[in-house]
């Protein structure tokens, strides 16, 4: 394969995976709106292993379990591909006792199986604590074998997400990065001045489509001290000389 075929191959891995990366963040920073308790254990732990004086890295995974645990539950309760990827069988088969015809559509209803409530009590809560065992979360949802896995918000068989790793790492570093250097203000009602929590229960607050994220809604982030503050701009020149040296346009400073 030529090489700028690989370029283009390895690229598609982080382009396949942005939208549903990006919904499964935005509705994670939702779900930490309305779930404060969960938030500030998040915080405690990451404070606690990462400390004021540097930005969590991706060698700090193993020791912030519950921030995994986290992610993993919000791809559980709102997994972006609810409906998972449609499939077609070559062949005419049966499983189970069931004729699947050549050409039929094969749903992997994402959503009926993660609020199984006989793997996942109380299934439409937010708690991170059920991928938790003995103080560690559960490995990573990686893998094809689909009984070796904790959520299946990747999909399951031969045609499981390839790039599941990076869009773990990705989520693991942004979210970290947030919760140890940002505070999160909820939206504000602009007629009653009331704070308004989102209800992530309610199927409103959701746009349809492929990949399903939470509709649009004002969210206020704010860097917890000068020192944060200036440790997060320190990385955002550090990023910016790196677009600099591939060509890229700077990004605007906020």
């Amino acid at each position: 394969m030529r090489d700028e075929y690989l370029a283009y191959a390895a690229g598609e891995l982080l382009e396949a995976g942005t939208d549903t990366t990006s919904v499964t963040m935005q509705t994670l920073i939702l779900q930490l709106l309305g779930h404060p308790d969960v938030l500030r254990k998040a915080r405690e732990e990451v404070d606690r292993e990462v400390g004021p004086h540097r930005m969590p890295t991706f060698d700090d995974e193993p020791k912030l379990p519950y921030v995994v645990a986290c992610i993993k539950e919000s791809l559980r309760v709102r997994p972006s591909l609810p409906l998972g990827l449609p499939h077609t069988p070559d062949v005419d088969d049966t499983w189970n006792g069931y004729h699947i015809p050549r050409g039929a559509v094969v749903i992997g209803n994402v959503w009926a199986i993660h609020m199984d409530e006989a793997r996942y009590p109380e299934p439409t809560k937010f708690n991170p604590d059920r991928f938790m065992t003995e103080g560690q979360p559960m490995r990573w949802g990686s893998g094809p074998d689909s009984k070796d896995r904790d959520h299946y918000a990747f999909g399951w068989g031969r045609r499981f997400c390839p790039g599941s790793a990076v869009a773990e790492a990705s989520m693991f570093i942004a979210l970290a990065r947030i919760i140890w250097g940002l505070d999160l203000k909820p939206p504000i009602d602009p007629t009653t001045g009331k704070v308004l929590i989102p209800d992530m229960t309610d199927e409103t607050m959701f746009n349809d489509g492929f990949a399903v994220g939470p509709r649009a809604c004002s969210v206020g982030f704010r860097a917890r001290s000068d020192g944060h503050e200036a440790l997060i701009r320190g990385a955002f020149e550090d990023a910016q000389a790196g677009f600099e040296v591939m060509g890229l346009a700077r990004d605007e400073e906020v």
